[in-house]
């Protein structure tokens, strides 16, 4: 299937790499071709409404790329069908990343629009593709925001904290790696470590103390909210 990526940012990007096609402004649409047999809005999710507002009649299919957005968003445009293929995953432009390390999600407006979209994902290397309507994929873009956009912050409070004491970063990796390989055995609740679910409120204050000495008052706030978490409270 000839494809346009409508978008030039990590998706975007990644996107035109993988399905092969041209990748155009979602500002302008400048260059927008009129023969695409599957055009992918991947654009942040508060902007994908605004670009489908300024879309031509088009003799292709039209998706979004986004979890939070309801698929109904493209329903005005004027297509051969729409749907949604949400990547669930991490993108990043500068670090390449190959399909099959892409879970998919998709959703369509009927039939024979899914089958065909899914034959686009499959042709490209997807290999890990799921239907999930667009309540589910809500829920599954929650899940995503705390395993890894919650995680990501988090890291990067603690690699702030090896800068500053002048300790290599890179100490903290084979912990956060062991502790994902520990996801493929067993629950998370199961895995869980540390302090809080010990319940050790002598270190727990230790440690609040010192991030608040280091001037860390946000963090300290961070560290108490999901520390009380753990512990139920």
């Amino acid at each position: 299937m000839k494809t346009t990526i409508i978008g030039t940012g990590n998706v975007g990007t990644r996107f035109a790499e993988i399905f092969g096609g041209a990748s155009i402004s979602p500002r302008t649409l400048e260059g927008l071709p009129s023969d695409s047999d599957l055009y992918i809005i991947a654009v942040s999710d508060n902007t994908v409404r605004d670009v489908a507002e300024k879309l031509p009649e088009l003799n292709g299919i039209v998706v979004h790329t986004t979890g939070s957005v309801p698929m109904e968003v493209l329903s005005d445009v004027r297509c051969k069908g729409y749907g949604v293929l949400y990547p669930f995953q991490t993108i990043s432009r500068s670090r390449p990343l190959p399909p099959d390390r892409i879970p998919l999600l998709l959703e369509a407006s009927d039939r024979a629009t899914l089958e065909k979209i899914k034959k686009s994902a499959v042709d490209a290397g997807f290999t890990k593709i799921e239907f999930a309507d667009s309540e589910k994929r809500r829920r599954v873009h929650l899940t995503g925001t705390f395993a890894c956009n919650f995680t990501n912050a988090m890291i990067a409070v603690s690699q702030q904290i090896l800068d500053d004491c002048g300790i290599d970063r890179d100490i903290i990796t084979p912990l956060v790696e062991e502790t994902v390989s520990k996801l493929k055995v067993m629950p998370a609740n199961e895995a869980q470590t540390g302090p809080a679910v010990r319940k050790d409120t002598s270190t727990l204050t230790s440690h609040m103390r010192l991030l608040e000495d280091l001037g860390m008052k946000r963090e300290a706030k961070v560290y108490k909210a999901v520390s009380d978490y753990i512990m139920g409270k």
